[in-house]
């Protein structure tokens, strides 16, 4: 719990930046399935028809799938970080708020790269909405580290390591724009990269 009797301008507990985040993501998960279409089948409804409806959305049942992995490993991310610092002032605040500006816009490139993923423009902006993200969870870090806002007990090899992992999504998504304009279509699956990535960091 952050002590207010600290000389530090410290005016909101971290639960509270916590539940906003919380928030933000339930409402960002459940928008992306309702980009799905529903089905608006003219004529008569038959097995043979319902399939092909659902074979139709592949690209978009795969999409949604991915961008609901990547939420959720951007919220546990999240919720990594917050889990070793005790405090928070305004500006920890505000850049918390852009972050989740730019988490809440997900849905829309999802729901864009969705219709029109064998495009390079809609896989682009994709792209560059990850980067964005991964940006922010390194300037989150960063100002927490120059504010010395962790707990006392915290492992300092702790820190370095999230430090490390909060630099593999900026760096993927640099790869995934470049594979963008070589073949759009190939470009969510520069994102598993992370996973590899992140055990060899770990392993280190």
């Amino acid at each position: 719990m952050a002590n207010f009797n600290n000389k530090k301008s410290v005016w909101m507990s971290t639960k509270r930046i916590e539940t906003l985040v919380d928030g933000v993501f339930a409402i960002a998960l459940t928008l992306l399935v309702l980009n799905i279409d529903v089905p608006n089948i003219v004529g008569s409804v038959t097995d043979p028809v319902l399939w092909q409806y659902i074979v139709n959305l592949s690209q978009q049942l795969w999409i949604y799938a991915f961008s609901f992995l990547l939420l959720s490993s951007f919220w546990r991310a999240n919720h990594q970080q917050f889990f070793f610092i005790k405090e928070a002032d305004s500006n920890l605040i505000w850049i918390t708020v852009l972050w989740l500006m730019f988490i809440a816009l997900v849905p829309f490139s999802t729901n864009f790269v969705s219709n029109y993923g064998s495009h390079s423009i809609p896989m682009f902006f994709f792209n560059l909405n990850m980067l964005i993200i991964g940006v922010f969870y390194i300037l989150i870090w960063t100002y927490v580290s120059k504010k010395n806002y962790f707990y006392e007990t915290v492992d300092k090899k702790q820190l370095k390591l999230i430090n490390r992992i909060n630099y593999i999504l900026p760096i993927v998504a640099l790869v995934a724009i470049g594979v963008t304009f070589v073949k759009p279509s190939w470009s969510p699956y520069s994102y598993f990269l992370i996973f590899i990535l992140k055990m060899n960091i770990k392993r280190i």
